[in-house]
């Protein structure tokens, strides 16, 4: 199993940005939750990793053979 992990990234603007790496589909939305909610809780903008996409077809075509 890949390494979790989480990069947090300041701007020299204050702006933050969340990279997160080794987390199977969307789940890292909620992993990073608590992280957001203690910034402020606004996000601008996600932009999800080709892992997030890979897990998702996965459990869809799971989903068809159980289906």
């Amino acid at each position: 199993m890949a390494e979790e992990k989480v990069e947090i990234v300041i701007g020299p603007d204050g702006t933050v940005e969340l990279r997160v790496e080794g987390v199977a589909g969307t789940r890292c939305l909620d992993d990073t939750d608590p992280l957001v909610q203690a910034l402020g809780g606004d996000v601008e903008h996600h932009e999800l990793t080709e892992e997030a996409y890979q897990q998702a077809e996965a459990d869809q075509q799971d989903r068809q053979w159980l289906g």
